[in-house]
């Protein structure tokens, strides 16, 4: 991995903007912003960008910059910290699988082969190659530890494991939600079945509420329980968790266990709990969709271009068999397996991981990025599913046919072997989305930006967290949903005509205006500009259009360099390239 990212890895070119904004986040931190300050304060200047983020996922790469710079230098520290820790964070995956794989199937061997499926999975490896700083793998890496305890033979400390990593991942990303509520439910089921389950039933639900309440203090502030946020952790969500903690426990001992519907008005006690003070305290959050309040033209504009956030049936074919193919193989796998055991509590352990795998497939159809969680899920049932196949195939006596189709069900019933197969077939019905030609956030495209005073840009919301990292400059916007006021500016100033461009790009930063407006014509964002409003500022500077508003900055290169004057009456607008 790291010898395919060897041409991105000295120049810091990021994959996606958010690790380029992680990396700043690290380095604001770093020199000497507070710990539960985490906001970006050279975005939408003087006002600044509100940020929605963790620590957590900073800690990892300040404290290796930290161990680092002492002996290799800031920059060299940096670029090793950005190249290490998604490799390290995929090494804590690896031996969390290898675990909780082993408790599902009772078998060493079958827990090595779905370590081996991991490393060759390219929608989970995704999110831990070199550079990948955001918090995406910690999501899938807290989603392994979590069904870890899930299959724990020790009940209270595999309660204890599942609701550490909810808690964490409710601190991380408040995408965590879903899963809490998957864990829950899941665990409540198996007490209904099991009396003894409720030793993991209690422990996972007072770590879990008293988890996500201590660890939002610690990283948050003391205000943090009392500000509600529909978008994280917060007062919307964190006093039901804790009623769950509180009640679960309560009334597992008032119910008691003596038969399955004590058990059942117990454990509906608990969840009433938590859903009941959330219906009365959750205000707008009872919405479910945060985004919204970035109103209509950032919503749909923005937010609804962001494929990763879109259900399947947005996605075309090709993607929706990516998503779908691996976790419904992992589903057979478990439910055959299930079938198959012949303890009960293996079986019963086969039904939970079943019972999380649709869950968190269910959550995959309706939000892309989260498949990787379901096919880190699916693995341990893959896993048993294919052993079980091939030794049922070396007890045939055809040596030829063993061979061919033990290399078969290797190749095309892996998930890497489901994917390519599923690529090469439906590729050509696939709808095809035009790829940008240039990389219009790599370093060298961006270098000449370096060369101007430092200024606050007018720039497309993906360009904003590298030039924020490359350079000393502000900028109004970023494609992070809590600056509302920013996005919705970027995407006005672009979208509308060049004279009411004018206004709104010079009312900015607190009225003194930006001082250079950026665009590259090859991002995909700015190609969507220009479709939906083809007579706004984007497609007349696509046209060589200039407004007198604007001054073009010679220079070469994919990237438009415009400084912001004063108009002059009269004057004509420009048509002439100033790029070749």
């Amino acid at each position: 991995m790291l010898w395919l990212a060897r041409n991105s890895l000295p120049t810091l070119d990021f994959r996606d903007p958010d690790d380029a904004m992680r990396l700043q986040q690290v380095r604001d931190w770093l020199h000497g912003q507070g710990f539960w300050d985490v906001g970006q304060h050279r975005v939408n200047p003087p006002v600044g960008g509100p940020m929605h983020w963790s620590r957590i996922v900073d800690m990892p790469i300040a404290a290796l910059i930290l161990l680092l710079r002492p002996l290799v230098g800031a920059a060299t520290a940096e670029l090793a910290a950005c190249a290490l820790v998604p490799l390290l964070t995929l090494g804590a995956l690896t031996g969390t699988l290898f675990l909780a794989a082993r408790r599902a199937t009772g078998s060493s061997i079958t827990a090595l082969l779905a370590v081996a499926l991991l490393l060759t999975t390219p929608t989970i490896l995704v999110q831990f190659t070199p550079l990948r700083i955001d918090h995406h793998g910690w999501q899938i890496w807290m989603a392994a530890m979590a069904l870890c305890g899930s299959l724990d033979r020790h009940r209270s400390r595999g309660g204890i494991a599942a609701g550490l990593a909810l808690a964490v991942w409710l601190q991380i990303s408040s995408e965590a939600l879903p899963y809490a509520a998957l864990f829950a439910g899941a665990f409540a089921l198996r007490y209904w079945l099991d009396a003894r389950e409720g030793a993991r039933l209690r422990a996972f639900a007072v770590t879990l509420g008293g988890g996500a309440l201590a660890l939002l203090l610690v990283l948050r502030g003391l205000r943090a329980p009392l500000i509600r946020q529909c978008d994280s952790l917060s007062a919307a969500y964190v006093w039901p968790l804790l009623a769950f903690a509180l009640a679960t426990p309560l009334a597992l001992r008032l119910f008691g266990s003596g038969s399955i519907r004590r058990r059942f008005l117990a454990t509906t006690a608990g969840g009433l709990s938590a859903a009941g003070l959330f219906l009365l305290t959750g205000g707008a959050c009872l919405s479910g969709d945060p985004f919204k309040a970035l109103g209509p033209v950032a919503y749909r504009l923005w937010y609804l271009q962001v494929k990763e956030g879109r259900p399947v049936w947005e996605q075309g074919l090709l993607m929706g068999g990516i998503i779908l193919l691996p976790a419904i193989m992992g589903l057979i796998g478990t439910i055959v397996a299930a079938r198959s055991a012949k303890e009960r509590e293996a079986r019963d352990g086969w039904i939970v991981v079943t019972l999380l795998l649709g869950g968190a497939l269910a959550v995959a159809i309706l939000v892309l990025r989260a498949m990787s969680v379901a096919h880190v899920l699916a693995l341990p049932g893959i896993a048993w599913l294919l052993l079980t196949m091939f030794q049922h195939i070396q007890t045939w006596s055809r040596a030829a046919v063993r061979i061919v189709v033990t290399a078969a069900v290797a190749l095309l019933l892996t998930p890497a072997g489901l994917c390519g197969a599923w690529i090469l077939i439906a590729s050509g019905a696939a709808e095809k989305e035009q790829p940008e030609t240039v990389n219009c956030r790599a370093s060298a495209i961006l270098a000449p930006l370096r060369a101007l005073p430092k200024a606050t840009l007018f720039a497309p919301l993906d360009l904003g967290p590298d030039i924020l990292v490359r350079t000393g400059h502000s900028v109004i916007g970023t494609a992070h949903h809590r600056n509302a006021a920013g996005i919705t500016a970027v995407i006005a100033g672009f979208t509308a005509t060049p004279d009411k461009a004018q206004a709104i790009v010079m009312g900015l930063n607190g009225g003194k205006g930006a001082d250079y407006v950026l665009i590259c014509h090859e991002l995909n964002e700015v190609k969507h500009y220009r479709v939906d409003f083809p007579h706004g500022l984007a497609a007349a500077l696509e046209r060589n259009k200039t407004p007198r508003w604007l001054r073009p900055i010679p220079g070469k290169g994919p990237l438009r360099i415009y400084k912001v004057v004063a108009a002059q009456p009269g004057a004509k607008a420009s048509a002439t390239p100033f790029m070749q």
